[in-house]
C-alpha cells in the first residue's frame, strides 16, 4: 500500500506550522506560526479581494477604482492572514522559549495589532512570511 498522507499538505496549511525566522542568513530570535497559501483562511481572503474588485460579475467589464484603492490601503492583510502566532526562539536550543517578543520596547502579542506593528517595522518579515506560506515543503507531514 502506498500511503500518501505525509505528502498531503492541506491540513497542515490550515493548522499552520511554527518556523524560526532567518532572513538573508541572519537568524532572528523569533519564530512565526505560518498558515500555508493553501489554507482555507488564505484562500477565502484572496476570494474576498476578488469580490471587492467586482471581478467575475456578469456584465462587469471594469474594475472598481475605489475598491482598488481600498485594497492597496490594506495590502498588509495579505501577510497578516498568514500569521498564527509570534514566539521567541532560541537558535542554540532549536526551540521556542517562554519569553516575550519585544520590538522597540513594545511587547508583541498574538493579535492583529502586533502583527501589523511587526511587518511595518520589519518589512523583510513580510517577504519571509509570504515565501514560507507559499513553500509547500513547509507543510509536509
Amino acid at each position: 500500500m502506498a500511503d500518501l498522507s505525509a505528502f498531503a499538505t492541506k491540513d497542515r496549511a490550515d493548522e499552520g506550522v511554527i518556523i524560526p525566522v532567518k532572513i538573508k542568513g541572519t537568524k532572528i530570535p523569533l519564530a512565526i506560526k505560518v498558515y500555508g497559501s493553501d489554507s482555507d483562511a488564505v484562500i477565502e481572503h484572496d476570494k474576498d479581494k476578488i469580490r471587492k474588485l467586482g471581478l467575475g460579475k456578469k456584465g462587469k467589464n471594469e474594475v472598481d477604482e475605489d475598491a482598488v484603492e481600498e485594497l492597496l490601503e490594506h495590502q498588509d492583510d495579505d501577510y497578516i492572514v498568514r500569521i498564527g502566532g509570534l514566539y521567541s526562539y532560541d537558535w542554540k536550543k532549536k526551540k521556542t522559549v517562554d519569553e516575550p517578543v519585544v520590538l522597540f520596547g513594545k511587547e508583541l502579542k498574538n493579535d492583529e495589532e502586533s502583527y501589523r506593528f511587526l511587518i511595518e517595522k520589519m518589512p523583510s518579515v513580510k517577504e519571509w512570511i509570504k515565501e514560507q506560506s507559499d513553500d509547500r515543503d513547509n507543510f509536509l507531514g
